[in-house]
């Protein structure tokens, strides 16, 4: 299920605000891509996953500093199905 969900994820990302990805800076990087479902509810029009994206942020550099990378992660609820793909954007209860 996890890859499933993650190969959703990707053909999907562009749902995702692009804000969130990257909160101290730079830009996602989706190369590394992992997930980590907390909850998965069946719902009568789909599944709702609590999950946690981890990925690399690419900071830039310039002519003497060096670019680099930072290990993140953004927790969402996403709502899938065979035809639906929704990004959530109410606030998760841990």
């Amino acid at each position: 299920m996890e890859l499933r969900l993650k190969e959703k994820i990707m053909a999907n990302i562009d749902m995702f605000a692009i804000s969130d990805f990257c909160p101290n800076g730079g830009w996602p990087k989706f190369d590394n891509l992992s997930i980590k479902i907390y909850k998965e509810e069946q719902l009568p029009d789909g599944i709702l996953f609590d999950v946690e994206l981890f990925y690399d942020c690419e900071f830039a550099g310039c002519c003497f500093i060096p670019g680099g990378e930072n290990y993140t992660r953004l927790r969402k609820n996403i709502k899938v199905s065979d035809t639906m793909f929704m990004v959530l954007n109410e606030e998760i209860n841990n």
